[in-house]
């Protein structure tokens, strides 16, 4: 099968994003300059206006890339089975591997958050939609079927999604912690992203658990 090779925009337009998400981390929406923008993606201002947009179309690009990845990833791995419990477990793992893996989304999305999503586009809300209904789908599985018992589920989903987050945000502070109380930090505050997500699984599962059976 032929699989046709990636265009010159799409490759520059990747670029973009990839450097505007490390800019939008560090200075935040207000913060960041298109000139800075376009200088950490190694273009001129008329090159990122003509692949993307203006300096809002490049946040937003940013923000909705790394929210759809997730949830068509997420959406995809829990089709594929049918016990609930695993496809809560797949919901999390997924999660904190992209939490990882797109280390800039966090303090990104964290700063949304403290301004009430100011800057937040529709699209990006559609793609929390999505995984928030991926969520909801297999705890109300799991409730008929007696395995979990009846719980929020957007408070299960903020335990997953500000848990993780918050973890791969935090790591520098962390650091610093514990360059100064080496006697309180060890190895169990620096597990990897994907040890964490094990972890909340583990966590949320005993805490949705129906004990009534």
């Amino acid at each position: 099968m032929h699989i046709a090779a990636k265009s010159q925009h799409d490759t520059t337009a990747d670029t973009i994003i990839d450097a505007a998400s490390e800019v939008f981390a560090d200075k935040g929406y207000e913060g960041a300059r298109v000139d800075e923008l376009a200088r950490a993606a190694g273009v001129n201002k008329a090159t990122l206006y003509y692949q993307i947009g203006d300096k809002e179309a490049v946040y937003h690009a940013v923000i909705t890339r790394v929210l759809a990845r997730t949830a068509d990833e997420v959406c995809a791995a829990v089709a594929e089975v049918d016990e609930c419990e695993e496809k809560i477990r797949r919901f999390i793992n997924i999660f904190a591997r992209n939490a990882g893996n797109m280390r800039y989304a966090a303090p990104i999305m964290l700063r949304e958050v403290a301004s009430g999503g100011r800057n937040l586009p529709e699209s990006a809300i559609a793609e929390m939609g999505r995984l928030l209904g991926a969520l909801g789908e297999a705890l109300r599985e799991g409730e008929r079927s007696g395995l979990f018992r009846p719980v929020n589920e957007f408070m299960v989903h903020m335990m997953i999604v500000g848990s993780l987050m918050l973890y791969s945000a935090n790591e520098p502070i962390r650091r610093r912690n514990a360059e100064r109380h080496p006697e309180i930090y060890n190895e169990q505050h620096f597990i990897s992203n994907e040890e964490a997500g094990e972890q909340v699984t583990d966590l949320v599962l005993a805490a949705i658990a129906n004990n009534k059976q």
